[in-house]
Order: C-alpha cells, then sequence, then structure tokens
C-alpha cells in the first residue's frame, strides 16, 4: 500500500471521529485535482475493513437547504440514517474512493454545509478551525515528503523531552540514592552511640553497685580502724606513763645511789686527813683536788646518756619534725638509729625527712632498712615507690606500689600512682585498668575521674572522656583544669559550641591563662566567628608574644577577614620567632599576591621551598602566580612539580593503607 493512500484512510479516520461537527464544502481547487486521484492503487479489503471508523460515533443533525443540493434530508431520516450512509458523504470519503478507481458516477453528492441544522451548537470558530485541519491535512497527504519530515522533526522533538525528562528522573533517582545512603550512614552512627550510652549506662550501673558496697565496707573498716586506734592509742599512753614512771623511778634510785657513793667517799677522804701532818701544804691541797674531782662530772655525763634512750631521741625528733625543723629532727633520728639500730620507726621518719629535704637516694636507702626490718609495711613500699618516682625508676616504682597493693589492695592511692606511671609509658589499657581499681575504691575522688578521662580521650573514646570530665566537674566544679580537658575533647567531636562554653568556664576560674586563650580563639576560628578571634588571640599575645602557633593562626585569622596588610605583619612576627617555617612564609606570600607585590610574593614562596622543598601547596601558589606574570615554562614547572609531589603522596597513602 502506497503512503499517499494510508495517508488518505487516516485522514478519512479524523474525519469520522469529528462527523459531529459542520462538514464545509469542497473547495474549488481541490475538485479540480479529483481526476488526478484515479491513478491511486485499491485499498486491500482486509486493511480496509480495519482502518473502518467506529459506529460509536454520534450522528450529526442534516436540514435541508434547496439551494446547495438537489436530494432533500429531514431530520427524522438524518437521526434514523446509519453511520457508514453519512461517512459516504463526506467529501473525504468521496476522495478515498476516487482513489480506489470507483466511477465519479457512484460517487454520492456530499453534504454540504448547507445541509447542517442553523440550530447546531457548534460556533463558527469551530467551523473555521475544522477547515483548516482539513486544508493541513490535504496538504500533507498531497505532499508526503513534506509530512515525512514533518513528523520526523516532531519525533525528534518528542524523543528529546522523553530523554530529559529521563535525565531528570534520574537525577532524582540518584538524589534519592545518597539521600538513603546517608540515612544509613547516620541511622548506624545512631546505633553505635546507642550502643555507647547503653554501655555508659551499664557501667554507671555497676559502678554505683560497686560503690554501694564499697561504701558499706569502707564504713566497716572505719570503724574497725577507729576503735583499733583507740585501743592502740590507750595503750601506748599506758605503755608511755609506765616507761616514764620507771624513768623516773630509776632516775630516783640513781639520784639516792650517786648521792651515797659521794657520802661514802667523802667520808673516806676524811679519814685519810687525819692519818696525815696537818702542816703539809701539800697534803690540804690533795686532799681538796680529792674532794672536788673531775671523775664526779664525769660519772654524772655518762650515767645522762645512757638515760636518754633511742625512744626519747625518736620523740625529740618528732617534736621538730613537727616545728618544721628538719635538720634538727634529722640529727635526733640518726641519735636514736645509733642507739637502736632496729627501732622501725626512727628509719621512717628519717626517710620523711630526707624525701622533704630532696635527698632522694638518701631517702631510699632509709626505706629500704626501714623495710629490710618490717617487708609486710605497706607505708614503706607506698612511700619506696614515690621516691622512685622522683628518681625516675618507673619499673621499680611499679613493682613498689605492686607491693604495697598485695599488702593492702583496698587503698585507692597506690592503684591511682600505678595508673599514672603506667600512663606515662603509654600502657594506657593497663593505666585505665588501675583507675577503674582506683574508683572502686574511692568513687568521689576527683583527680581520679580526671586522669581515667585524659586516658579516653587517648584511646580515642571521647564519650566516655566526657564522661569521666563531667563526673569531675560534679566533685570539684572549680578546678579549671577540668574544663580545660573537656573543651579539647568536645573540639575533638566538632562539637565547637558547647567546647566554647566549657573554655569559657575555665577563664573564669582562669581569667588571663594563655593556653585557655589560644583554645578559645581556636574554637572561635572553627565557628567562623573570626573578629571575636582576633580579639581573643591579639589578648592571648599579650601575654605571651613569643608563642609563634599564636602568631601564625592571628595571621590565619586576618587573611579570613581580608586584612592582608595586618596579616604580614603578624606572619613577619611569627617567622622572627621561627625562620624555618614554611607555612609562615607561604601564608605572607599569599597575602603580598593579594596585595598585588608578585615579586617580594615570590620571593616568599621561594623561602618557603628553601624550609620545605616537597611542599605541594607552595609549588601551585608559584606556578600560579608565574602564570600570572606570563613566565609560562616555569609556571608549568612549578605546577609540574606539585602534581608529582601529590602522586607521590597518594602513591605512598595507599601502600601504606595496603599494609
Amino acid at each position: 500500500m502506497r503512503l499517499s493512500t494510508i495517508a488518505l484512510l487516516t485522514l478519512a479516520t479524523f474525519v469520522s471521529q469529528d462527523s459531529c461537527t459542520e462538514a464545509s464544502p469542497i473547495p474549488d481547487e481541490l475538485t479540480n485535482g479529483l481526476s488526478n486521484l484515479s491513478e491511486l492503487s485499491s485499498v486491500d479489503e482486509v486493511e480496509t475493513i480495519a482502518l473502518a471508523p467506529s459506529l460509536a460515533v454520534s450522528m450529526p443533525e442534516m436540514i435541508e437547504n434547496p439551494s446547495f443540493s438537489s436530494t432533500e434530508f429531514s431530520s427524522k431520516e438524518v437521526s434514523s440514517a446509519s453511520i457508514t450512509n453519512v461517512l459516504d458523504q463526506t467529501w473525504l470519503a468521496t476522495l478515498v474512493k476516487m482513489s480506489q478507481g470507483e466511477p465519479q458516477s457512484s460517487i454520492k453528492h456530499p453534504i454540504s454545509v448547507a445541509q447542517m441544522s442553523p440550530g447546531s451548537s457548534l460556533n463558527y470558530e469551530l467551523t473555521q478551525t475544522i477547515t483548516l485541519l482539513n486544508t493541513l491535512l490535504i496538504v500533507a497527504t498531497l505532499v508526503p515528503s513534506l509530512t515525512i519530515l514533518f513528523f520526523w522533526l516532531v519525533r525528534r522533538l518528542i524523543v528529546k523531552e522523553i530523554v530529559e525528562q529521563a535525565q531528570k528522573k534520574l537525577n532524582h533517582i540518584e538524589n534519592l540514592e545518597a539521600k538513603l545512603k546517608a540515612s544509613k550512614q547516620r541511622y548506624q552512627q545512631l546505633i553505635k552511640e546507642l550502643e555507647l550510652q547503653i554501655a555508659t549506662t551499664q557501667e554507671s550501673v555497676n559502678f554505683l553497685t560497686r560503690e554501694a558496697k564499697a561504701s558499706k565496707s569502707s564504713i566497716e573498716q572505719v570503724e574497725t580502724l577507729k576503735s583499733q586506734f583507740i585501743f592502740r592509742l590507750q595503750g601506748m599512753i599506758s605503755e608511755v606513763q609506765d616507761l616514764k614512771e620507771q624513768a623516773l623511778k630509776d632516775l630516783h634510785e640513781k639520784t639516792l645511789e650517786t648521792k651515797e657513793s659521794i657520802q661514802a667517799l667523802q667520808n673516806q677522804n676524811s679519814v685519810s686527813l687525819k692519818g696525815l701532818s696537818s702542816t703539809s701544804d701539800s697534803t690540804e691541797l690533795f686532799s681538796e683536788n680529792s674532794i672536788h674531782s673531775p671523775i664526779l662530772p664525769s660519772t654524772n655525763s655518762s650515767q645522762s646518756s645512757q638515760l636518754m634512750i633511742a625512744d626519747d631521741y625518736l620523740k625529740k625528733g618528732e617534736s621538730f619534725f613537727l616545728e618544721g625543723q628538719f635538720k634538727e629532727a634529722l640529727t635526733c633520728l640518726e641519735q636514736a638509729i645509733t642507739a637502736n639500730p632496729q627501732l622501725e620507726q626512727a628509719w621512717f621518719k628519717k626517710a620523711t625527712i630526707l624525701a622533704r629535704l630532696q635527698r632522694y637516694f638518701d631517702a631510699l636507702d632509709a626505706y629500704n632498712q626501714y623495710l629490710n626490718l618490717n617487708p609486710g609495711k605497706y607505708d614503706g613500699w607506698y612511700n619506696r615507690g614515690n621516691i622512685l618516682v622522683r628518681l625516675q625508676r618507673y619499673e621499680e616504682a611499679i613493682a613498689s606500689y605492686d607491693q604495697a597493693i598485695k599488702i593492702k589492695p583496698n587503698d585507692y592511692e597506690s592503684w591511682h600512682n600505678r595508673g599514672a606511671i603506667l600512663r606515662k609509658f603509654k600502657r594506657f589499657d593497663e593505666a585505665l585498668e588501675s583507675y577503674n581499681k582506683a574508683l572502686e575504691i574511692a568513687p568521689n575522688k576527683c583527680q581520679i575521674w580526671h586522669n581515667k578521662g585524659n586516658i579516653l580521650a587517648k584511646l580515642q573514646r571521647h564519650e566516655e572522656a566526657i564522661y569521666s570530665y563531667q563526673k569531675a566537674i560534679k566533685i570539684n566544679p572549680n578546678k579549671w583544669e577540668l574544663w580545660s580537658s573537656q573543651t579539647h575533647t568536645l573540639s575533638e567531636l566538632q562539637r565547637y559550641e558547647e567546647a566554647l562554653q566549657s573554655v569559657e568556664k575555665a577563664l573564669i576560674l582562669k581569667p588571663n591563662h594563655f593556653e585557655l586563650l589560644k583554645m578559645q580563639g581556636d574554637i572561635l576560628g572553627k565557628l567562623n566567628r573570626n573578629l571575636e578571634a582576633l580579639e581573643v588571640y591579639k589578648k592571648a599575645l599579650s601575654i605571651k608574644s613569643d608563642s609563634y602557633e599564636t602568631c601564625f593562626e592571628t595571621g590565619e585569622t586576618l587573611v579570613k577577614l581580608q586584612q592582608y596588610s595586618e596579616a604580614i605583619i603578624i606572619y613577619e612576627q611569627a617567622i622572627n620567632l621561627k625562620p624555618d617555617s614554611s607555612a609562615a612564609w607561604r601564608s605572607k606570600g599569599m597575602c603580598l599576591e593579594k596585595l598585588e607585590r608578585y615579586p617580594e610574593a615570590l620571593s616568599s614562596y621561594d623561602a618557603a621551598l628553601s624550609c620545605q622543598s616537597d611542599d605541594a601547596e607552595t609549588w601551585r601558589y608559584r606556578g600560579s602566580l608565574l602564570s600570572k606574570l606570563k613566565q609560562y615554562p616555569e609556571a608549568i614547572s612549578s605546577l609540574g612539580k606539585a602534581i608529582s609531589i601529590q602522586k607521590e603522596l597518594r602513591t605512598a597513602k595507599s601502600q601504606t593503607v595496603c599494609d
């Protein structure tokens, strides 16, 4: 079937669907071309049946008009006519029949517009539209190439529109996938946080349970120790009283014996004098010398030294110690040890005084002597560990604390000090275990919670660290170090608003502390509150002007505020403090470039590269500046160097990840 035939059948279908509208007469121009339609081939019967219009189309109302047609149609006849007859009477059906080779004599007169009822609801504008549409359809039928071109263009536009719509849908799907992925990540993060909170809560419950048990046990121990102490104190008082009475009794007896000896000696001298000549001067002198012999005071001194026993020296040394006269106390204690080398308390007091005088080696020897006499003394091992820490003999100190813990496992101080040493050696897990043990015994010790928080921060367990800091702050909110540590951990979690509040609390307790001011400036910079950050940095520099880091951060803040001239001054100050700072030279060069002082900027970049030749950022800035100066070969060389360095860094990073 040829294309023109298909087109005519398509038009016939359109006309049959619009047969309810008013028909228009065939134009004269078209009647002249009807003779040429006889050349069209006949339509296949099957196709004709398939292309036949639907019988559901309503019939148009007809009226007779003798001036246009010799055949008259009444309204009743038109309403009873079949759809096929009506279609056969249209001018487009006539064209189809002529194209199939039917004789013109068999073609009935078409229904003209004059036969339509004047009372029809269709208006004139619709008639004109239908006429124009019929005209266009005829043109499309007669010129198939134009029709093909028209439909090809329409097809392209439709395909383009479909592609655009599909692309929009795909973009929308991608956005939904990204949101879904972000939601999934947030969901996983929330799950982790919830698990952490549950674990923390469980730990708190366990801790409170242990605390209640420990408190009950501690109260019982305190009562027991109290009763034991009172009993021992009463015994000591009684013993001292007995010793005092015995000493007084011995002294009285010795005094009586001395008096009797003196009396006997005097009597003996008198008897001797009676047997000598009274005229002898030498005899008188002898008698006088015998009576006032120096033996008497010598005998009294020896007896007094014997009476001053080791316990008396110990008590006298303790008195000097309480008065802060350490040298006199040490002398008395050494005398007590000389009198009784087995006196444990004398060695212990001596070691304590030597530690106060910072004579740590001598103090260690004294503690060793004390522990040799009584190795089961907790205080000896504990103090020995403290001395070893002073001497930086940390492994021995840990061993000493371990011995103290074996003797007295419920004393928190040994656990705490042991944890501090383990933290120094970065044995964080063991240190954390020691701090937990100490907190089981003494849960209200602020310092232990603080140190535990520091350990957790080192282990990147920031949420748990913050919990420890808050516990310590609850116990002692007036300690600025706690607020400072909490601020640092909150900054690590990028919770800058909370970190700012925390550092402000620390500054209330320590208003002009340099480190706190610098920390506050850093946080304000993270929050893009650059003017406030600048004021804080200036205040910090007024306290400590030789801080390179603060100078550099001040310069970075001025760059954010586009105050390039002031930034250059600060960067120069930083360079004076640290001449080999590649970052300071590079930042200064960037400011000079912003001020279009290109030669100076290039010199700054070169100085930065002389400090650090593998700085890709500096090579990139240098290449960009040379490009502005139209020095293209050098610019290409600098940019290539930057690319090469970045590539090496990526390669090294990927190898590290693989390892």
